[in-house]
């Protein structure tokens, strides 16, 4: 297991995304894709992330729509100005230690 909190994990997939907003399925494909720990975790992780994106201050909706499978469309997420400043507070405080165990945990560093 990745030694970061879902807020952060959340962070690096819109830091990562080309437009800065995801849905909530990109956010999940994005943390499967990085972190293996989720590819067979117990689903019930995303809902922490559906949690966190809903009652952080650091994350909210976007007025955009994407269109999902059918004819369903979801809303897309972004961080907040307050959300960036927090991030990049927590990067800055990670120990060494602890960036070795992110990277280690990480299938693409």
């Amino acid at each position: 297991r990745p030694p970061l909190n879902y807020s952060i994990l959340i962070t690096l997939a819109l830091c990562n995304s080309a437009s800065g907003s995801l849905t909530v399925q990109q956010i999940y494909q994005f943390i499967r894709q990085h972190f293996p720990f989720f590819r067979m975790a117990p689903q019930g992780w995303k809902n922490t992330v559906r949690h966190n994106l809903c009652f952080s201050s650091c994350f909210e909706k976007t007025t955009g729509f994407v269109r999902g499978e059918g004819k369903r469309k979801s809303c897309l997420w972004r961080l907040t100005p307050e959300g960036h400043r927090k991030f990049q507070e927590e990067a800055e405080a990670l120990p060494k230690e602890t960036l070795d165990l992110v990277h280690q945990s990480m299938s693409e560093p």
